[in-house]
């Protein structure tokens, strides 16, 4: 789809909005003002520049480029290989051993990143074990949850705008525009005998982290035709799927007042881009809170955050 995007908006590298509750407002605006177009002009650089110029550019590539500088983590990187090898099975009718033999394989590639103390590389053990197990319940639950589908349909992209805003709304869906997987993980506990505690599935969706996932749910109702939305929830252990039937979050009227919040809090986004004229002046006008776990980011993405907020 090509966008008319307003200047005020272009200017920051502003084309859409997302989940406002999926990351601190002040790390989605560093990503788009800044670190993304730094990192895009960065490569371009590095593909005009030769000898020590040229190294001097990637080692800041190293520290910046999410591609490059360990910003994924073990669970993430799980989700992604259960969410492809469950296409594999539901899309493609793959063969279900061979599907997780070869999510097996792409997730034991996955390079562990080396700025939490060893942490993700011990969690990346510890989900390869799981996986298979995780894989099945998440294909028995999206199995229940589009029983009633004439056929499955995978991920796609929702684009349109909400009533009230300006910029358009963008959403990916996992399943037949309406159903999205969520994949859970042991935690690590040291202080406990086995060293791990299980990965916890959701009673009810009212939960502080499973709103979150309610406000994503919310943006598919909104850009989907209103149809009835799911959320499946998969561990090592078991799975469960909340629907409209026994969860009151995806019931249409809590989704409407869900979309009306959405559209406040992205309204006030869109003001914050009209007021500033500069990158510097939009990241002044909000706050950081380096204890937001979307700032959980590599040591270089940090320092660079923390020094254009001046606080180094």
């Amino acid at each position: 789809m090509i966008l008319d995007t307003e200047d005020w908006a272009a200017r920051h590298h502003y084309y859409w909005h997302s989940n406002p509750k999926s990351k601190d407002l002040a790390k989605v605006l560093f990503d788009k003002a800044h670190l993304r177009p730094t990192v895009k002009g960065l490569w371009t650089l590095y593909h005009n520049s030769t000898g020590e110029a040229r190294q001097k550019v990637f080692k800041k590539l190293l520290l910046l480029d999410p591609k490059l500088n360990g910003s994924s983590s073990a669970a993430m990187r799980g989700g992604i290989v259960t969410q492809t090898a469950a296409d594999d099975i539901l899309l493609k009718d793959a063969d279900p051993a061979e599907a997780t033999q070869k999510a097996l394989d792409e997730y034991r590639r996955y390079k562990p990143r080396e700025w939490d103390d060893g942490l993700d590389g011990v969690q990346h053990q510890k989900y390869a074990e799981e996986l298979p197990a995780v894989l099945e319940h998440a294909v028995m639950g999206l199995r229940e949850a589009m029983a009633r589908e004439n056929r499955y349909l995978g991920e796609i992209e929702l684009l349109d705008k909400l009533p009230g805003l300006a910029l358009p709304y963008n959403t990916r869906p996992d399943y037949v525009r309406k159903v999205d997987l969520k994949t859970k993980w042991s935690k690590h506990a040291p202080q406990t005998k086995a060293g791990w505690s299980k990965a916890p599935i959701p009673k009810s969706l009212s939960g502080m982290f499973d709103m979150k996932n309610v406000f994503q749910a919310a943006g598919f109702w909104a850009l989907n035709g209103h149809q009835p939305v799911t959320l499946v929830y998969a561990s090592a252990n078991d799975y469960q799927v909340f629907t409209e039937d026994n969860a009151p979050e995806l019931k249409p009227s809590f989704l409407a007042d869900i979309v009306e919040e959405m559209v406040v809090q992205l309204r006030c986004t869109e003001n914050l881009l009209r007021a500033a004229d500069t990158k510097e002046q939009l990241l002044n006008l909000v706050a950081p809170d380096f204890n937001d776990l979307t700032w959980r980011e590599p040591p270089g993405v940090i320092a660079e955050a923390r020094k254009l907020w001046g606080l180094d």
